[in-house]
């Protein structure tokens, strides 16, 4: 990356938490572009120069939460050298909790939902680049299906458990939802 691209990163991500600090005293819907540039200690044209409106900000935080999932997953599947369920449960959950007053200003702010479609947009070009053993081989429509259907439990589980006053630890969860998954293996015999 040059000098410019540093730069223009760089006021992406000042312009991003300036939306998320200023959504912690204000409604997402009357935030103005003027006041997260000047959050940000920028212009309204460095704004544009960046994005296209304010939801195009939410994109690009929702898409580096993402990244740096991602990035966590594949780095902890590498370090056990093999990829389970367990490990995989582990650095979801473990993540997201980090992540928890971010998650729970989106629900506040009613852009969870938002936050979904950016993940379902990425999670299946990632699906073919995490090799888990419970992952089908199958055509795009499969692997859709299949990615709707691991993605919303897990975006579900997300919303319930991080929206609560007192979440319970990840490890709490962890326990439910392998329970969950044998009563399902078992219901499927």
């Amino acid at each position: 990356m040059n000098g410019k691209e540093r730069m223009v990163e760089q006021s992406k991500q000042w312009l991003s938490e300036a939306l998320i600090e200023l959504m912690k005293s204000e409604d997402f819907q009357d935030i103005t572009i003027t006041e997260i540039a000047q959050q940000a200690d920028l212009s309204r044209k460095t704004f544009y120069h960046s994005f296209k409106n304010k939801e195009a900000v939410v994109n690009y935080f929702c898409d580096k939460l993402f990244d740096t999932y991602f990035q966590s997953l594949l780095k902890q599947t590498k370090q056990a050298n093999s990829i389970t369920l367990d490990t995989t449960f582990d650095t979801f959950l473990n993540y997201w909790w980090t992540q928890k007053d971010l998650i729970r200003l989106l629900i506040k702010q009613g852009l969870f939902d938002h936050m979904n479609e950016v993940w379902q947009r990425k999670a299946i070009t990632r699906y073919n680049n995490f090799a888990a053993p419970w992952h089908i081989k199958g055509d795009s429509k499969q692997v859709a299906y299949v990615m709707s259907f691991q993605l919303g439990g897990f975006i579900n589980i997300l919303r319930l458990w991080l929206d609560q006053d007192n979440p319970e630890p990840p490890s709490e969860i962890k326990k439910i939802m392998i329970g969950a998954i044998q009563h399902l293996v078992d219901a499927v015999k």
